[in-house]
């Protein structure tokens, strides 16, 4: 009886060592794990392993078929941030979720924190300290990993004359996800001309940066709202007028793009395939979301209206009495977009609201709520309360010294 039972077990261990142990199947159960974190677990077994997860073929069709997971926002208002977890997050993301709240929480308790900017796990946050401003490189989702410090850059600003300028600088993670090229952007207005200087930070984050510059006439109604994070290689800033000022880093050369009719604000930018760009727009609690095929000198033919729906957020929105400043004009502020126009975060001044919307599944949740310490809380000058969605690290990090064993 007893050997009759192990022979079961042992013909089933036999035809699972089979399987894992075939090159060709292996591949097509470890695309299936769904997470990255399950994919460097499944990376510890062995060497062969890790050669199958780590190949970038694989990586490219694990990525098309599991894209990177969205694990929570950065919420800042003026001296504070916090991380917030998205809501309903499968268990197999809660160990780097408890890794960014610890990490985020102890790199925001120095100084008067600001994110410059955040991408793929990884953040350059502002803070003062010893009466200059250091830009700490933290990225929360690695255990053991401290915070690098980026040196002092310092913008050219030969032209600038006390008093008769406005200027933004900016700081920026490079677009392929890593942690080398580092741009800095400095812009400024002397009218009737807007200068840009772009400066990029060498491999290793040392040496002399590569400097450029360039200039465009302007009308002098202008109002630079906010400068957005690299899409396609090209800055834009937001501004008070019907068209964006757009910076191609590459060839140091400004330009205006038109933005759709009847938008003039609130609005945010994300890239989009093939060189295009995506515009999310609110007006109210109306959501649009627009497509631009960038093509050639004259920036594509025109915004395409892909979608636009009126979002339901409840009685979550019902306006708090201390929040009586906010303009009856304004009800929904369009705060961040993902990559592709996947999702969009609005906050709701009037009530303290900040809400996730998964654009093309249209599901709305509430995400942060203001607290009692927050009232105090007014629009900055860019608008509304910044917000940085943190998203899982891609491609992951394998850590092949600890593997267990070899084959």
């Amino acid at each position: 009886m007893d050997g009759d039972r192990r022979l079961p077990a042992a013909a089933a261990l036999a035809s699972a060592a089979a399987v894992l142990g075939d090159d060709n199947l292996l591949p097509e159960i470890l695309i299936r794990l769904g997470f990255p974190t399950c994919l460097i677990h499944a990376a510890l077994i062995s060497k062969r392993w890790l050669h199958h997860a780590s190949d970038p073929a694989f990586l490219r069709r694990f990525r098309e078929r599991n894209p990177p997971r969205l694990l929570g926002v950065c919420v800042g208002y003026p001296g504070r941030y916090r991380f917030v977890p998205l809501p309903q997050q499968p268990p197999e993301l809660a160990a780097p979720i408890r890794r960014a709240i610890s990490s985020c929480d102890a790199a925001f308790a120095r100084g008067c924190p600001r994110i410059k900017h955040c991408r793929n796990g990884r953040l350059i946050i502002e803070v003062f300290h010893a009466g200059r401003f250091d830009h700490p490189l933290v990225v929360p989702l690695l255990t053991g990993e401290s915070a690098a410090v980026l040196p002092q850059i310092r913008p050219h600003r030969d032209r600038w004359v006390q008093g008769t300028q406005t200027g933004f600088t900016e700081m920026f993670l490079p677009e392929d996800g890593g942690r080398d090229g580092i741009t800095l952007v400095n812009l400024w207005k002397d009218w009737p001309k807007v200068y840009a200087e772009v400066c990029i930070l060498g491999s290793g984050r040392s040496g002399v940066p590569a400097r450029g510059s360039t200039e465009i006439e302007l009308p002098d109604d202008i109002v630079f709202h906010e400068m957005l994070p690299p899409i396609h290689g090209k800055v834009f800033m937001v501004t008070n007028l019907g068209y964006t000022l757009g910076l191609d880093l590459a060839t140091r050369s400004l330009f205006t793009l038109e933005l759709p009719v009847g938008v003039r604000g609130n609005y945010m930018l994300s890239c989009a395939e093939d060189s295009g760009l995506y515009l999310v727009s609110a007006d109210g609690f109306q959501l649009s979301v627009w497509l631009h095929r960038m093509s050639g000198d004259d920036n594509g033919a025109g915004w395409l209206l892909v979608d636009t729906f009126c979002v339901g957020v409840g009685q979550a929105c019902t306006p708090r009495a201390e929040d009586s400043w906010v303009p009856h004009d304004v009800c929904l502020d369009v705060v961040a977009v993902g990559d592709d126009a996947d999702f969009v975060f609005l906050d709701h001044p009037a009530s303290g609201a900040l809400f996730y919307v998964h654009l093309r599944s249209r599901v709305v949740e509430k995400v942060y709520q203001r607290g009692a310490d927050e009232c105090g809380y007014k629009r900055t000058a860019a608008g509304h309360v910044r917000v940085s969605p943190v998203m899982m690290i891609w491609p992951p990090i394998f850590p092949a010294r600890n593997v267990k064993r070899e084959e």
